[in-house]
């Protein structure tokens, strides 16, 4: 239920992420993840850094988000890079920007 809702798109409750991402999904760790990062919570980065594991790209792009936030951005271009490499369109925006914004030319 949690990966056919994540494939489309669909809000999944965070009860079901979180129960999800305890049996090993990696999807589930992946909206799990976004959950806790979006109430500020540092264990985000471990359910993130378990899906990556298990080769959830989109953890690696939301992983690099959450860097930026916490002011790493070393952290999150690493993040960024390896799943711009694996095709992430998003990420190879996010790169972009990283990069722009170092050399003084982006928002």
């Amino acid at each position: 239920m949690v990966r056919a809702a994540y494939d489309e798109g669909r809000p999944i409750p965070e009860a079901l992420a979180r129960e999800a991402a305890h049996a090993g999904d990696p999807q589930g760790m992946t909206v799990y993840g976004i959950g806790l990062g979006n109430r500020g919570v540092y264990e985000a980065v471990h359910w993130l850094g378990k899906a990556i594991a298990a080769g959830d790209v989109t953890a690696m792009v939301v992983l690099g988000t959450l860097h930026m936030d916490l002011g790493n951005p070393g952290e999150a271009e690493r993040h960024f890079r390896r799943a711009a490499e694996r095709g992430h369109s998003g990420a190879r925006v996010a790169l972009q920007q990283l990069r722009a914004r170092r050399n003084g030319s982006g928002p």
